[in-house]
C-alpha cells in the first residue's frame, strides 16, 4: 500500500476517534433526555447500545420542562438577548473598525492596542462595577441590561479590523474621486467585501451570549426574565435530588439552536477565523 494512502488512513482513525469521543457524551445526554429518571443510570452498567437508545422513549422530561419549568419563556428572552447582542455589536464595531482603518489620525494604533488590552480583563473582575452602573441608570433587571455592557467587544473590533485592513485602499480612492462620502463607502464598498467577517462575528457573539450564565444570574431576578441556561439551573429545588431527564432535556434544548446556527455558518466560521491571522 503507497506511503499516502497509510496516512490518509491513519488521519481518517485519528479523526474517526476524535469525532467519536466528542459526539459520545451528547448522544448520551440526547438518550437520557427521553428516559424515565430510574433508567438513565441504569443503562450505564454495562455501557451498552441502550446507553445510547432509548428503549422506551417518552416525551415527559420535555413536556415538564415547558410547562412547570418556564422553558419556552427562557428560550424566547435568550433569544431576544442574543438577537439584540449580536445587532449592537455588529454596528458598534463595524463603525469602530471603519474608523480606525479608514480614518487617518495620531494615535489609532495606541487607541486599538487599549480597546483590545480591556480584552485580557476577567468577567468577574467587572461584575461589581457592571451592576452599579446598571443599577444607577435604572435597567436592573430588565433584558436590556443582558446585553447592553457587551455589545462593545474588543474580539468584534478586533476581527473587523483585520478584514478591513485586507482591503485595498485603492477602492476607497477611487469611490472618492467619484464623489462618495465615508457612509457611502462604508455602507456600499466595505461591508459587502467584508461578509464572511461579519457572519463570523455574529456566530461567535450569538454564542457568547447565549451560553452566558454568570452575567444574567446578577442583573435578572425575575422568573419571567430567566435565559435558558438559567432556566435549566433553576430547574433543581434546594435540598432535593437532581431529575436529570429534566437536566439533560434542558441541556439538549438548550444546545440545538446553536448547533443548527452553526451548520447554517459553519463555512462563514472557519474562513472568518482564518482571515484574521493574515494580516496584523
Amino acid at each position: 500500500m503507497p506511503r499516502a494512502m497509510l496516512r490518509g488512513a491513519a488521519a481518517a482513525a485519528i479523526l474517526a476517534i476524535i469525532v467519536v469521543v466528542f459526539l459520545l457524551p451528547y448522544a448520551w445526554i440526547v438518550a437520557s433526555s427521553f428516559k424515565p429518571q430510574a433508567t438513565i443510570f441504569r443503562d450505564l452498567n454495562p455501557v451498552s447500545w441502550r446507553s445510547f437508545v432509548p428503549t422506551n422513549p417518552t416525551l415527559d422530561n420535555v413536556i415538564h420542562l415547558f410547562t412547570q419549568r418556564g422553558v419556552g419563556r427562557a428560550l424566547l428572552n435568550s433569544a431576544v438577548i442574543s438577537a439584540c447582542q449580536v445587532v449592537g455589536t455588529l454596528i458598534l464595531c463595524t463603525l469602530a473598525a471603519y474608523g480606525l482603518t479608514r480614518i487617518r489620525f495620531r494615535g489609532s494604533n495606541i487607541v486599538f492596542v487599549l480597546i483590545l488590552m480591556t480584552f485580557l480583563l476577567p468577567i468577574e473582575s467587572l461584575i461589581v462595577p457592571l451592576y452599579q452602573v446598571v443599577a444607577d441608570i435604572g435597567l436592573q433587571d430588565t433584558l436590556i441590561a443582558a446585553f447592553i455592557p457587551w455589545i462593545a467587544s474588543p474580539f468584534g473590533l478586533f476581527l473587523l479590523r483585520q478584514a478591513f485592513e485586507e482591503l485595498p485602499r485603492e477602492l476607497d480612492d477611487a469611490a472618492t474621486i467619484d464623489g462618495a462620502g465615508h457612509f457611502r463607502i462604508f455602507w456600499s464598498i466595505i461591508l459587502p467585501n467584508v461578509r464572511t467577517a461579519l457572519a463570523t462575528l455574529a456566530l461567535v457573539t450569538f454564542l457568547f451570549s447565549w451560553n452566558s450564565f454568570l452575567w444574567p444570574l446578577v442583573i435578572l431576578q425575575s422568573p419571567e426574565n430567566q435565559v435558558i441556561q438559567l432556566a435549566i439551573a433553576q430547574s433543581v429545588a434546594p435540598g432535593q435530588l437532581p431529575n436529570w431527564g429534566e437536566t439533560f432535556a434542558g441541556a439538549m434544548i438548550a444546545t440545538l439552536p446553536l448547533i443548527l446556527l452553526f451548520l447554517f455558518l459553519q463555512r462563514f466560521f472557519v474562513r472568518g477565523i482564518a482571515v484574521t491571522g493574515i494580516k496584523g
